[in-house]
């Protein structure tokens, strides 16, 4: 049987499906011996964290499997030329999740304390990237696969998409972060350049990572 895998742009009611993404490919190894409690946190961290990057995005795709309505993969950048023209309308989408987190916060010191740590790790990041963005006109915001999607070629055209759009709002360099939990060989093999790196630092939750920021010519 052949499926087919269309892309279109991201609505509210994928925030689900992209969450559980987001849980089993950053948060899930965390969960594996943690208590109910902190799992469900873990969880409503990752419906922030999937928010956060819909919320400073231009533009977001994802890649679909028609028949049964599966997301694969989503891709989230931003174009600086688009911002005024459609950064309100991603952020409506994420608007929603995002107060649901902070109210939230307010009630529980447990995930507070977690929502800290990642806005705490977003500004070090924001750091790192900043003399990368200083020569740049788009960042490729999020790039994530399921794992299901190995072998289609949904990355690939997830990834073309989004540097299409880039270079028809005039863009001719982006640059994205990405970090040793991640497959980063990706970009070397790409033959995108890496500009910026720091070794042993923390990450949310206190994990150690290796941080990378690397810039793609359009």
């Amino acid at each position: 049987m052949t499926h087919t895998i269309r892309l279109r742009p991201v609505v509210e009611s994928d925030l689900a499906q992209l969450s559980r993404i987001m849980f089993d490919t950053w948060y899930a190894s965390d969960a594996q011996y943690a208590d109910q409690q902190t799992c469900e946190h873990l969880y409503s961290m990752a419906r922030f964290d999937t928010a956060h990057y819909l919320e400073t995005s231009t533009h977001a795709l994802v890649a679909e499997e028609v028949a049964e309505s599966v997301i694969l993969g989503v891709s989230m950048w931003r174009n600086d030329a688009d911002i005024q023209r459609y950064a309100t309308s991603q952020k409506a989408i994420a608007q929603k999740e995002l107060d649901r987190a902070y109210t939230f916060a307010a009630q529980d010191s447990h995930f507070a304390a977690m929502l800290e740590d990642f806005l705490a790790d977003a500004q070090r990041t924001i750091d790192l990237e900043k003399p990368a963005a200083k020569v740049s006109q788009a960042e490729l915001r999020l790039f994530m696969m399921d794992a299901k999607a190995r072998g289609k070629g949904v990355g690939k055209r997830l990834l073309a998409a989004a540097e299409g759009s880039m270079r028809e709002s005039g863009a001719s360099q982006y640059y994205l972060y990405t970090d040793s939990t991640c497959d980063y060989g990706f970009y070397d093999y790409r033959g995108m350049e890496r500009v910026a790196e720091q070794h042993r630092v923390p990450g949310p939750g206190g994990s150690i990572v290796d941080k990378y920021i690397y810039v793609g010519q359009l």
